[in-house]
């Protein structure tokens, strides 16, 4: 397949999308059936903005930051733990309550790949007009590699095969913000409302993380810490403490991508107990040790080094090599 990669213009049809995001954006990879495109907004109003209308089919992740999204009149917060699905016609809101600077990628794809993952499965969508998903670690890691490698300038047939392995994941991990049914609308909204803002309250300044209180959390969003954690793992199907934790690794993962500093370091400032608590923390919930997704995820420059590094040493070690064979002069001839 003839593609593009590696930080090509973006397309026309997201100019107004960026402007409106006050972002910018960057086409990473794009063939016939398949273009993915890094989102950096810069949208900071805590009030909705819109409406705008959806035209394709798609996923869009995020790999830092959060934001609050209504899509068909449903409101869900969008964060490092999910994304959301793209339809055509869809309208949607947004509002920034953590902040701006969140980056995303969204890929767009064919009809038909778009169908055969998310509207043939039994689970996907189990709520109809619900958009948003939720991905596991290990299938966070693999968007983060698939942006790492197109960064790096890997050739189309590569980042073909792994733009569609992360969609395979997408979709086999994909949850919907849910609640019982046995309240009524009013109320499933008011649960989803809240499970939002504990979101927005965890992702807006995950460097406080460690210190945070489940009490002060609640008393954050005005609700009691029973109340707030019952609701939360009814609307997310994840406890309070499983989703600080998949914060915790998932902006450990986002300062490994940008070249952040030593594993000692990230982890003090992230609150592990130590170099050792950090790595069982990244193994439980990516699959991988932080040492070898810093060698996946490393930023191109750094890539470069390292390559430069390696050569270095091999032709020190040719040179040493050759100094220890060669015949001396004098000697048998």
């Amino acid at each position: 397949m003839g593609g593009t990669s590696g930080g090509g213009r973006v397309p026309a049809r997201w100019s107004e999308i960026v402007r409106e995001r006050r972002g910018t954006g960057r086409t990473l990879f794009a063939d016939g059936t398949l273009t993915a495109t890094d989102i950096h907004c810069c949208e900071d109003r805590t009030g909705f903005v819109g409406p705008g209308r959806e035209d394709m089919y798609g996923v869009a992740l995020t790999r830092a930051g959060g934001y609050l999204r209504r899509v068909n009149g449903e409101e869900f917060f969008v964060d490092v733990t999910g994304g959301y699905l793209l339809r055509p016609g869809d309208e949607h809101h947004i509002a920034h309550p953590a902040g701006s600077g969140d980056r995303s990628t969204i890929l767009q794809v064919d009809v038909r790949y778009f169908a055969d993952r998310f509207d043939r499965r039994p689970r996907a969508p189990r709520l109809p007009g619900v958009r948003a998903v939720a991905v596991d670690g290990a299938t966070d890691l693999r968007h983060r590699a698939f942006v790492a490698a197109a960064g790096r300038g890997a050739d189309s047939f590569e980042l073909t095969e792994r733009a569609h392995a992360l969609l395979d994941a997408v979709a086999g991990a994909a949850g919907q913000w849910a609640v019982s049914g046995s309240c009524g609308p009013a109320t499933a909204r008011a649960h989803r409302r809240l499970a939002a803002d504990a979101c927005a309250a965890l992702t807006a300044h995950p460097e406080h993380l460690p210190a945070l209180t489940l009490d002060e959390l609640a008393r954050t969003v005005g609700a009691s810490p029973h109340h707030l954690s019952r609701v939360f793992r009814a609307v997310t199907g994840s406890t309070l403490t499983a989703y600080r934790n998949q914060v915790r690794v998932r902006a450990v993962l986002h300062a490994l991508t940008e070249g952040g500093p030593g594993l000692r370091a990230l982890a003090a400032a992230h609150g592990f107990a130590d170099q050792a608590h950090l790595t069982r923390v990244v193994r439980q919930y990516t699959g991988a040790v932080p040492s070898s997704v810093r060698e996946e995820l490393a930023p191109v420059q750094a890539a470069r080094t390292t390559s430069a590094r390696a050569s270095a040493q091999a032709r020190r070690a040719l040179i040493e090599h050759e100094s220890s064979t060669r015949t001396p002069r004098g000697g048998p001839g």
